[in-house]
């Protein structure tokens, strides 16, 4: 950050002079040509930092910068939503197998949401299947007790399963 304090100070300082040697010129070929010259002046003291800067400088500069938070946010929502798929399916195949150990033949999808600490907890359950009411109501109190899904959010569609 010095080394930007430094050079933004320098920039200003040689714009400063310039624009003060300009005011003084006289009008004409003279003016043209001292704009030019400062015009130059000015362009390598911008570039200056370039030429000098050693590329460790750089890269720590180039680092630093808030770009690369925002790709650790990208990455850390990729990692959380390839994690809530994955619980989504193996949820969703646990209660099917629940299903059949009470009878039923049944498809059930889950949906998560990110809780606390980004960890993904089901929120919501449709499940597709001919099922008794006896069936219905154990399943229904097994997703309340065992998986926290509340009685609301448990959907059931009377369909014959695919």
């Amino acid at each position: 950050m010095e080394i930007i304090r430094t050079w933004l100070l320098s920039v200003t300082v040689s714009a400063m002079v310039i624009a003060g040697a300009e005011a003084l010129m006289p009008a004409g070929p003279v003016k043209r040509v001292g704009k030019l010259t400062g015009g130059l002046i000015l362009v390598l003291g911008i570039l200056q930092p370039l030429v000098t800067m050693e590329y460790e400088d750089l890269y720590d500069m180039v680092a630093a910068l808030p770009a690369g938070a925002i790709r650790q946010e990208e990455v850390e929502e990729n990692t959380y939503g390839a994690m809530k798929g994955i619980i989504e399916e193996e949820l969703s195949a646990y209660i099917v197998d629940k299903g059949k150990q009470l009878g039923a033949d049944c498809a059930a999808q889950v949906v998560c949401t990110l809780g606390e600490d980004q960890v993904p907890t089901p929120t919501q359950v449709t499940i597709t299947g001919v099922l008794t009411q006896g069936q219905k109501e154990e399943l229904v109190q097994y997703l309340s007790q065992e998986l926290g899904i509340p009685r609301e959010a448990q959907i059931y569609r009377n369909e014959e399963v695919p």
